[in-house]
């Protein structure tokens, strides 16, 4: 009996020790997908950069771009080359924090893939960003020139990698809950070959009793034995700990369903102080002194429900401002196309970009700029409603989806209002802000059917160069 026990101990430990590898495995997956993300954002923003680059005349302007063109090269060639060797990159935070290297075949390919098409991209960007003057205007051809050409191969390997890591996630998630179902089996049998072992054994030296209650207390699960009326006989030490009952022995008696009960499609435990807790279940019959029991094993999944909501907001939504990152963003406009095509409506895609941000950070730091963006995300959910999205892809870009628009006409008036909107002054510790921002708007189907994404960003590029209006139509552009 002792082997049969020790067995089902080692079994337990192995089981969780891979519940816990798996975990981690998890976590990763969901930092790697945000990063995965943030590479396509990246390597859009180094091609605005290049382009506001060859577009503007002024030093100023010059300076600025070409500082925030190193800054996006340095985090996306950091981070490409951590998806291979590992090692510690730069979180949406501004955090440091350390990733593995892919292990995935598929993955690890999809980043060589990716870093084989960036090193000639990679060459010209650094060569810009180390030319001197004499030289600057020709290596910044041939970087505009490479970038056009290498950026959509680019976008496409690190969507492709953000899909594969997706399905890699739930393929480990899956897993996961594999072997927790196995750990609540492996529980259930162990008690159950216990308790056959222990009413054999007890029936020889009469202490059938209490050698059977240390067994039952010893289950690392909550147990609860009860009769056809639902009214508890029996319970453990454990099932006591769980409901929140310092002597166990007060289960006795109680009405199962006032135990535990289902609230729509999840099933809650009861405890003594009336607050209530998600548990998982499974029963079986039983008969005791000829008489038909059920033998339920509860147990509490208050802390795997917490992982798991964690892990997906942190795969799904920005860290600073709360709002759904590009990923979730992309879910909700293939739906918002869908919808759209059932009902005949349209839908609008606005790309938001804050003029002037990067001073701010320059001059009162970056947890002003943080202020401001929280802000700035406030006010754009004040003036949408509930079917619209908005999403912050990075830095100081924005993105909002409209869905259900009859006409060009009313998305210009939201953006009229949203405009509005972002130009209040903003106090922020003892200063100031009069923030602004260029909007790009690109309307489906009118504009198109594929990368509205991208039309709504060239949008924006014709926005900014019109002081008055400060928006644009992808219609408008040349």
């Amino acid at each position: 009996m002792l082997v049969i026990i020790g067995l089902f101990f080692f079994l337990d430990i192995f089981l969780l020790v891979n519940t816990f590898i798996i975990s981690d495995e998890v976590k990763q997956d969901a930092i790697t997908i945000n990063l995965s993300g943030r590479q396509r954002m990246l390597s859009q923003r180094m091609v605005k950069c290049l382009l506001m680059l060859d577009q503007f005349k002024s030093q100023t302007q010059q300076a600025n771009s070409l500082n925030e063109l190193r800054l996006t090269f340095n985090q996306f060639d950091s981070t490409l080359s951590a998806f291979r060797l590992g090692g510690i990159v730069e979180n949406a935070d501004g955090k440091l924090t350390h990733i593995a290297a892919l292990s995935k075949p598929d993955t690890m390919q999809l980043a060589v893939d990716a870093e084989s098409r960036w090193q000639p991209y990679r060459i010209a960007v650094q060569s810009l960003l180390d030319a001197d003057a004499a030289h600057f205007d020709a290596m910044l051809k041939q970087a505009v020139s490479i970038g056009i050409e290498r950026n959509q191969a680019i976008l496409s390997l690190m969507n492709k990698l953000t899909i594969t890591l997706e399905e890699n996630a739930v393929h480990r998630t899956n897993k996961l809950h594999l072997i927790q179902t196995m750990m609540m089996g492996l529980a259930i049998t162990s008690f159950c070959i216990m308790l056959l072992l222990m009413r054999r054994e007890l029936s020889h030296i009469n202490k059938s009793k209490q050698a059977l209650n240390q067994v039952i207390h010893k289950i690392n699960a909550g147990l609860l034995i009860y009769d056809k009326r639902g009214i508890v006989v029996a319970a453990n030490e454990t099932a006591g700990t769980i409901f929140g009952y310092e002597v166990f022995n007060e289960l006795v008696g109680k009405a199962h369903h006032h135990l535990v009960f289902k609230r729509g499609e999840q099933l809650l435990g009861r405890r003594k102080n009336g607050s209530v807790f998600p548990v998982s279940s499974h029963c079986s019959e039983l008969s005791a002194d000829d008489k038909d029991m059920t033998l339920e094993t509860v147990a509490d999944i208050s802390l795997q429900q917490s992982v798991e909501e964690s892990l997906s907001k942190l795969a799904y939504y920005d860290a600073l401002t709360g709002l759904p990152n590009r990923l979730l963003f992309d879910d909700r406009l293939l739906q918002g196309i869908l919808s759209a095509n059932r009902q005949g409506t349209k839908l609008a895609v606005l790309f938001v970009d804050l003029n002037k941000f990067k001073p701010v950070n320059d001059t009162y730091g970056h947890h002003v700029g943080d202020m401001l963006l929280k802000e700035i995300a406030n006010r754009l959910h004040e003036q949408l409603r509930e079917e619209d999205t908005i999403s912050r892809l990075g830095g100081d870009e924005f993105v909002v989806l409209l869905n259900s628009i009859s006409s060009k006409e009313d998305c210009e008036m939201i953006i009229h209002k949203l405009l509005k909107a972002l130009r209040a002054p903003f106090e922020a510790d003892t200063v100031t802000l009069h923030p602004d921002a260029s909007i790009g708007a690109c309307i489906y189907p009118d504009d198109g059917e594929q990368d509205l994404m991208v039309k709504a960003d060239q949008a924006m590029y014709i926005a900014k160069r019109d002081t008055d209006k400060h928006y644009a139509f992808y219609s408008e552009v040349g």
